[in-house]
C-alpha cells in the first residue's frame, strides 16, 4: 500500500495543483453544463493560484504519494471587523485526485487546520464544490455547517410567476439615492432576526447603508424598485461579472435584493424577479448568479422557486479558541 505524505506547499506546487482543479473542475462541468467556459483550462487555474499565493497569506497543505500530489487544501489568513481573525478556503483552495475518497480531505484539513490554529484562526471558512458529493460528505464529517448558497439559474429555463404584485417596477436613478439608503436594512434586518441571529454591528450597518446610496451613482449595474402608493416595497441589483470557474460565461450577478417584511407574500418579490429576467434577457445574458444565506427563510425558499440552483456552498467551523491553552501539552494537566 502506497504511503501518504502530508507537508506544507506553495508556489512551486502550483502546477500540479492547477491540474488537480483542473480535473475537479472537469466533473464539476459534467453536473453543471455552464461551468464548461472559457476559464476551464490549466492557463487559468496556475494563474489564479498564483495569485493566491502572491497577494495574500496563505497556508497549506499538500498530500503526497510517490512525489506525487494528490490532493491539497489552502487557506488564506483574513482579518476584518465582522468574521475577525479567520482562515477562507476560496473555491480554488481544495482539490483531491477523483480516485480518491473523501478521507483525503478529512485526512488534509487535521494537517492543516494544526498550522491555521497556530496563527490564531479559530474559524474556518470554506467554499465547497457541490458537483462531486465527496467534498461536501468530507465537510459535514468534519462538522462544517452550510452557511451561505450560491447559486445560477439559466434564463432561458426561467418560468415567470403569474400571479404577482400590482406594484409598479422601474429603474432606479441618482434622486433615489436616499431610498435605497432606506431599503439598505431589509437584509440585514432577516439576518438580524430568527433564526440566523447574526448581530447588527452599527459601524457595519452605517457602511451598508452608504454603500447603497452609491449604488446607482455607478454606470454598471441595473437596479430596480418596486413602488406602490408612492412608498418603496423592494429592490433588485444586477451587476455584470467577470466569468471565474465557479461562474458561467456571460452571466449577470443579481447581487442584492430585498422586499419588506411587511410586504412578503404578496408577489412584490416574484414580480421583481419577472422584470429582472426581463431585462437580463433583452441585454443577452445567459444566466444569473446569486446567494442567499442557507438560514434565512425567507431567501432560501424564494430563490430556488425561481429556478436557482446550488452550484457551491459556503461553509464554516468555528473551534473554541480555549484549545489554545486548554490541552495536554499545558503543564498544569501535567500535574493533576
Amino acid at each position: 500500500m502506497d504511503i501518504c505524505e502530508f507537508k506544507p506547499i506553495g508556489i512551486d506546487d502550483i502546477p500540479a495543483m492547477a491540474e488537480l482543479l483542473i480535473h475537479r473542475q472537469n466533473f464539476e462541468g459534467e453536473v453543471f453544463p455552464f461551468l464548461k467556459n472559457s476559464c476551464l483550462n490549466i492557463e487559468y487555474a496556475i494563474d489564479i493560484l498564483e495569485k493566491l499565493f502572491v497577494t495574500n497569506r496563505v497556508i497549506g497543505i499538500g498530500a503526497f504519494i510517490n512525489h506525487e500530489l494528490v490532493g491539497y487544501i489552502i487557506g488564506e489568513i483574513k482579518i476584518d471587523t465582522v468574521r475577525d481573525r479567520h482562515i477562507w478556503v476560496p473555491y480554488e483552495g481544495i482539490a483531491i485526485r477523483m480516485d480518491h475518497s473523501p478521507e483525503l480531505i478529512r485526512n488534509l484539513y487535521a494537517k492543516v487546520s494544526v498550522a491555521w490554529l497556530e496563527q490564531g484562526c479559530f474559524v474556518h471558512y470554506t467554499i465547497i464544490p457541490l458537483g462531486n458529493q465527496v467534498y461536501f460528505d468530507a465537510c459535514q464529517r468534519l462538522s462544517f455547517s452550510i452557511q451561505q448558497v450560491h447559486g445560477v439559474m439559466n434564463i432561458e429555463d426561467y418560468k415567470p410567476f403569474k400571479i404577482v404584485s400590482d406594484a409598479e417596477i422601474r429603474a432606479g436613478n441618482k434622486m433615489d439615492s436616499e431610498m435605497m439608503g432606506k431599503m439598505s436594512s431589509i437584509i440585514q434586518s432577516y439576518h438580524n432576526s430568527a433564526p440566523v441571529f447574526e448581530p447588527a454591528l452599527p459601524e457595519v450597518v452605517l457602511n451598508i447603508k452608504e454603500g447603497y446610496k452609491r449604488i446607482i451613482e455607478g454606470n454598471d449595474e441595473t437596479c430596480l424598485i418596486a413602488i406602490k402608493d408612492m412608498k418603496e416595497l423592494g429592490f433588485q441589483v444586477y451587476f455584470p461579472i467577470t466569468s471565474d470557474l465557479m461562474t458561467p460565461d456571460n452571466g449577470v450577478e443579481l447581487s442584492i435584493a430585498g422586499t419588506y417584511y411587511t410586504q412578503m407574500g404578496r408577489g412584490v418579490g416574484k414580480k421583481l424577479m419577472n422584470e429582472g429576467w426581463r431585462m437580463m434577457k433583452e441585454k443577452g445574458y445567459n444566466s444569473i448568479t446569486t446567494d442567499w444565506r442557507i438560514t434565512n427563510l425567507a431567501s432560501s425558499t424564494f430563490w430556488p422557486k425561481c429556478g436557482f440552483k446550488p452550484v457551491a456552498y459556503r461553509m464554516v467551523r468555528h473551534i473554541d479558541s480555549n484549545i489554545g491553552w486548554a490541552n495536554f501539552n499545558n503543564p498544569s494537566i501535567k500535574l493533576l
